[in-house]
């Protein structure tokens, strides 16, 4: 079975805040689902492996080359 992360341990893989990781989940930009309406988010471990992959391809792209 997959391992699935909580928004304050994705948020510190990301370095970034977990209001953005919500944001992120909500604009479905990274995958995960909503426990309970009391819980959290569970995040896929895929999912944030995923996304890092899709922003560092974004680099790239943006990246001029002489």
């Amino acid at each position: 079975m997959e391992k699935l992360l909580l928004t304050n341990e994705v948020a510190e893989m990301l370095r970034v805040s977990e209001h953005y990781v919500r944001e992120l989940l909500r604009e479905r930009k990274l995958e995960g689902y909503k426990e309970s309406r009391r819980s959290g988010y569970r995040i896929p471990y895929s999912a944030v492996t995923q996304y890092i992959e899709m922003k560092i391809k974004e680099h790239k792209k943006s990246e001029v080359k002489p």
